[in-house]
């Protein structure tokens, strides 16, 4: 049976769908991951638009012999104007959507809190700062095997000078001594405090925390490169981050 359903969402990717249409991609706490069909979008000035980075309550109706969902109408939230405004808030939005389409709309009521909150953060926060909570707290939410305090493979208690490693079995970061990527994703003792204290707090207070711009962009390359090492897939949007200048 064909039928009309409503849910809260924000387009996270859109693509040219033949010569007229748009096909956007909702995340959603209801739906997870949805693929809409936009009739009209490409060509026609009266039809419906969802833009990129729209957040709204979507009206959909689901073809179900066609297997296809398209748009009916839309009550507007946000248009998240500043994830588009300059490179870096571009390409750190680029990089949450890779994140969240690479989860397949697993956790979808987390994630979009989280995917909505960081886009907000855009507007006040250096991006740097938004990638790293983003990143850090979508791994956390996916439930990576650690607490920063112990290692999760011999359960020994950090001391407070240690360098962490990586442990490829577990897909966490590590002790020194359980350390199976040579040394080649490591985590110093005070960027260790700076996860660790960032995910025991809420995300306004953690892009509060005043750090360098040296720390930033070596956390920054961290958690990009952490995610990767967990998820064993490359973010195409990681280059672009790390090769921006501050601005």
């Amino acid at each position: 049976m064909d039928r009309n359903e409503s849910a809260p969402g924000i387009v996270i990717k859109s693509e040219r769908w033949k010569e007229r249409d748009r096909m956007a991609t909702v995340l959603s706490p209801v739906w997870g991951l949805r693929r809409i069909r936009v009739y009209g979008a490409q060509k026609s000035r009266k039809a419906i638009k969802a833009p990129l980075y729209t957040e709204a309550v979507f009206h959909v109706y689901e073809n179900r012999e066609r297997g296809l969902t398209s748009l009916v109408d839309l009550d507007l939230i946000s248009i998240h104007e500043a994830a588009l405004d300059g490179l870096g808030p571009s390409f750190t939005a680029a990089m949450m959507s890779e994140v969240a389409l690479a989860g397949h709309g697993a956790d979808g009521p987390a994630m979009f809190q989280l995917f909505t909150s960081c886009l907000d953060a855009l507007e006040d926060h250096r991006w740097r700062r938004v990638a790293i909570q983003f990143v850090i707290r979508a791994l956390d939410s996916a439930g990576v095997g650690t607490d920063y305090e112990n290692c999760p493979v011999c359960s020994r208690p950090y001391p407070d000078d240690m360098v962490l490693g990586f442990n490829s079995q577990v897909s966490s970061p590590c002790c020194w001594d359980c350390d199976s990527f040579q040394g080649t994703l490591i985590l110093p003792p005070s960027a260790r405090r700076y996860i660790h204290d960032s995910l025991h707090c809420g995300l306004e207070q953690a892009l509060a925390f005043q750090v360098s711009l040296l720390m930033e962009q070596r956390l920054l390359r961290y958690s990009l490169r952490l995610w990767s090492a967990v998820q064993q897939v490359t973010l195409n949007s990681a280059d672009l981050l790390l090769s921006l200048e501050d601005d």
